[in-house]
């Protein structure tokens, strides 16, 4: 099974993330899914996609083989040795991407606990050799293309040769392509269609510098490889997980992932927006007829706006019809304001569910800062003495206090991502 473009990128966010945290007693690695995915909170509908993800992993079957000679032998299993000092070779191993995966409530938050195959989770001891990725560079590719072939020279920006390994073009076709080797690709189309757009991506929004190599005989190619290197200048970046607001949109609107991918590759994510807000647009009208198969729905809107990826098309009638018209500002305040309003329920039955000792360790954090107002009158003081937090004004404290240091200090503040999954799961409780 293939991995779509975001759920390539959501691996190698759990693989980063496990790199940088010791793994569980049983193996395991656990983190919030908004770690993962971000602004995705604890929604039905976001652990629904995050389910969706894992299952590729689960389902997408690998079969390993040293990409360079000097590999050959050094796949050995954490805490087996050797049987014999004979040099292996020629080994293959079969495995998935991910050998379980739980998904979980715990706190009023999705949860994910995984696990890796003895191949992978070995290979993460040493990830400055063997996954030296830049999350922020993955963010910003656009295509599988791009994220694969990212991946691949990443490991090489550092090595002295600064070459990946040399292997025959229709290697690169398959590890290359969305859905692999499925179906058949001439390497020149390939290279037109999907290779060099990719390189150019890489070469402007990451950290490396790639440059294709091809080596021919006489007129022949016979294999190809790619020369790396690191940027000389680069500016210190914080690392961030996959942005999927368009893919969550889509999502709502009933797109597939799948064909999301294809539109964005062709037209890019700024065309496919104005095809969704069109889209969007006749859906919402409520004398507009049916539409059967909104995939095909949104290509035919983008081939008549952007024919060739040129200048828009005259708009349809459909895609003309007004919409009603709002206020940005007072809207996006509004949605804002609930939002507040919902996370500060959230972190309130959260804390309720606590055990009684631990609501008293956090009461207890927040009450010198309680003692301190001007306004604390002797039944406020006997309330906190009690731990009584149920008062309006020390139930503010306490809660800040709790939610600052299990969920950071911008626990209050939504990010995008947090409006949009908020908006998507208001729409589902009101269908």
């Amino acid at each position: 099974m293939a991995l779509t473009v975001t759920g390539r990128k959501a691996y190698d966010v759990m693989l980063w993330i496990a790199q940088r945290g010791p793994a569980a007693a049983d193996g395991g690695y656990t983190s919030p899914v908004s770690a993962i995915l971000r602004g995705y909170g604890s929604t039905t509908k976001a652990s629904e996609r995050v389910q969706r993800y894992i299952e590729q992993m689960v389902q997408t079957t690998v079969v390993w083989r040293p990409l360079a000679a000097s590999e050959q032998g050094n796949m050995l299993l954490e805490g087996f040795e050797a049987a014999a000092p004979e040099k292996i070779s020629d080994e293959a191993r079969t495995f998935p991407l991910l050998a379980e995966a739980r998904l979980y409530i715990r706190g009023g938050e999705a949860w994910v606990t995984w696990y890796y195959p003895p191949s992978i989770k070995e290979q993460l001891i040493s990830p400055e050799r063997w996954a030296q990725i830049e999350l922020n560079s993955i963010a910003k590719l656009s295509t599988y293309t791009a994220v694969a072939l990212y991946e691949i020279c990443a490991r090489y920006k550092d090595s002295p040769g600064g070459l990946t390994s040399r292997h025959e073009p229709e290697f690169w076709t398959r590890v290359l392509r969305e859905g692999g080797g499925i179906k058949p690709r001439e390497f020149r189309k390939f290279k037109n269609e999907l290779l060099m757009p990719a390189v150019a991506e890489i070469n402007e929004e990451t950290e490396i510098e790639v440059e294709l190599i091809e080596h021919r005989e006489q007129s022949t190619l016979h294999a190809v490889q790619f020369k790396v290197a690191r940027k000389a200048k680069e500016k210190a970046k914080i690392p961030d997980a996959a942005d999927v607001t368009l893919v969550m949109r889509a999502a709502k609107l009933g797109v597939r992932e799948s064909d999301l991918d294809a539109l964005v590759a062709k037209y890019g994510a700024l065309k496919v927006t104005e095809g969704l807000d069109a889209m969007e647009a006749y859906i919402s009208d409520p004398n507009a007829s049916k539409i059967m198969n909104r995939g095909g729905y949104l290509k035919a809107v983008l081939a008549n706006r952007f024919p060739d990826g040129g200048v828009p098309a005259p708009l349809s009638p459909a895609e003309a019809r007004p919409v009603p018209k709002v206020d940005p500002k007072r809207e996006q305040q509004e949605l804002v304001e609930a939002w507040k309003a919902n996370r500060q329920k959230q972190v309130r039955a959260e804390f309720s569910a606590l055990p009684d000792d631990e609501k008293a360790k956090w009461i207890d954090q927040a009450a010198p800062t309680i003692m301190q107002w001007s306004v604390t009158t002797p039944a406020m003081r006997k309330r906190v003495a009690d731990r009584d937090w149920e008062s309006p004004l020390i139930s503010r404290v306490v809660l800040d206090v709790y939610a600052t240091a299990r969920h950071g200090a911008g626990w209050k503040e939504p990010s995008e991502m947090d409006l949009v999954m908020f908006t998507v799961a208001a729409d589902r409780q009101q269908a």
